[in-house]
């Protein structure tokens, strides 16, 4: 399970890296901090 999470948080910040405008940028690093926030979650259950 946190393989998998992992492998997800990691495309979406290379995604973030090559990311050109600044509303896309925004919205991947939202999207990683989701993936992270449900880890935790999981974790803590």
């Amino acid at each position: 399970m946190k393989k998998k999470i992992n492998k997800k948080y990691s495309e979406v910040m290379r995604q973030a890296d090559n990311a050109v405008g600044r509303k896309e940028v925004v919205s991947l690093l939202k999207k990683a901090a989701m993936i992270i926030s449900k880890s935790d979650e999981n974790l803590a259950a």
